[in-house]
This record gives C-alpha cells, sequence and structure tokens, in this order.
C-alpha cells in the first residue's frame, strides 16, 4: 500500500493488490471508499472529512496494516520503511512544540541579522526583520518553497502567540500572514507541519512503482503538473 496526498483529491491510497481482502477491509473501515481514476488510488469522498480527519483516517490505515503484517508506503518517497509511513501520519497529527525550535530560531536570526546589515530590506520590513534578529521574535518552523520562505515564530515575550511569516528575499519582503489566538497554538503547529512542512512533490518518473508486485502509478498530467503552494491561511475563527 502507498499512501499519498495531493491538494486536489486529499489524501488516498493505492493498494498494491486489489484482491487482498484485509486491505479492502482495512480502507472500507478507516474510509477509503472513493475511486480516484485514472490514478488508480482509493480516497475518501469529498465533504467526509476535513483535512486533519484524513490525515488520521490515513494514520489508522497504516497502523491496522502494519498490524495485519502488509507493508506500506510513502508515495512521494517509496524507499521509506513501513516504520516510517506510521512516524510520518504520527508526526502530521502533532501539536507538540518543534524539537529543533531553538536551533532554528538561531539560524533565522542571524540571517535576518546579515539582511539587516546588507541594507537587503525594505522599509515596511526593517521592524519585523529586526525583531527576528534581536530575539524578540522567535521563528520556530520555516521552509522556502518556489523561492519563498513560509515561517512560523512566536513573540519571546508571549510564547505560544503564533504569527504565520511569508519572506520574499529576493525583493526584500517579510511580512505577516497569519495571527492565531493563544488557544490555537497546538493547531497552529500542526496546520504549519500539513500546509507547510510536509512533502507534497510527486515522485520521479524513475520512483513512482508502488512496492512489489504493483505496477508504476502516475498522477494525472493535471494534478503532476499542479504547483505546490502551502495552504498557510487559518478560517478567521483561529486568528485573533
Amino acid at each position: 500500500m502507498a499512501f499519498g496526498w495531493d491538494y486536489d483529491v486529499g489524501e488516498f491510497a493505492i493498494a498494491g493488490d486489489e484482491g487482498d481482502p484485509l486491505v479492502r477491509l482495512v480502507l472500507d473501515h478507516c474510509g477509503f471508499d472513493r475511486r480516484i481514476e485514472p490514478l488508480g488510488a482509493w480516497g475518501i469522498a469529498p465533504g467526509a472529512a476535513d483535512e486533519h480527519e484524513q490525515i488520521e483516517a490515513a494514520s489508522v490505515a497504516v497502523d491496522l496494516l502494519i498490524a495485519v503484517g502488509r507493508r506500506v508506503a510513502n508515495w512521494h518517497d517509496p524507499g521509506q520503511r513501513s516504520a516510517d509511513v506510521a512516524r510520518h501520519y504520527r508526526w502530521l497529527r502533532s501539536t507538540e512544540p518543534f524539537p529543533d525550535a531553538a536551533a532554528v530560531a538561531r539560524a533565522a536570526s542571524a540571517e535576518a541579522g546579515a539582511r539587516l546589515a546588507a541594507a537587503a530590506v525594505t522599509d515596511h520590513s526593517w521592524t519585523l526583520t529586526e525583531d527576528i534578529a534581536r530575539g524578540r521574535l522567535l521563528v520556530e518552523a520555516r521552509r522556502t518553497l518556489g523561492g519563498v520562505e513560509w515561517m512560523l515564530a512566536t513573540p519571546a515575550a508571549k510564547l505560544d502567540h503564533y504569527l504565520g511569516l511569508v519572506h520574499h528575499p529576493q525583493e526584500g519582503v517579510l511580512g505577516v500572514t497569519d495571527d492565531y489566538a493563544l488557544w490555537y497554538a497546538g493547531q497552529a503547529r500542526r496546520d504549519f507541519r500539513v500546509h507547510t512542512l510536509r512533502e507534497t512533490v510527486p515522485p520521479k518518473p524513475a520512483r513512482t512503482r508502488v512496492p512489489a508486485p504493483a505496477a508504476a502509478v502516475q498522477l494525472p498530467a493535471r494534478l503532476a503538473q499542479r504547483p505546490v503552494h502551502p495552504a498557510v491561511a487559518a478560517p478567521d475563527a483561529r486568528r485573533r
């Protein structure tokens, strides 16, 4: 079984052996009962579950399949072991603080200081950049996609008050995209894992083969060519 995710179809599972009754039982139990063609996958019907509920369903399916002796894989990285896939879905469900947050904050602070020293910051972005450089705003997680850096940060004086940031290095522009309420702190971390840190790129053609004996499966052209952009905006109810 290979589990993956796409912006258009959500969580999906590709069965290496469609005739395996245990596989079919697990997929049905976890809500993967919608056929997705020509991907040849099983997904969850639109509206039946939100993105986090779909992740939970996939996580449960992965654990059940491992328990009954079936191999599972990450469709985006087929080389991962079954245990890696199970850990990946637990990580996606986690609301816990980022274990490398301190190191990320130090690196972001140093880089912000270097940009200030080089005057590579617009006037509008100067104060926010200085807050990061001086440690008043701690960047706990970040990722660059398509030349744009997305960050999740919290004020040093008010930890768990998260801000979503976007940085355009070429233009020297840094701005706030989201301001999360304190009660939403754990969910803000999980959202960032799901929307920004998780791998969503289709595997290269040479790596699209599901664990043997399944045949190679390609995404439809409209999905394979779809640019990857993180959905960083939170619903209004989650903002301050």
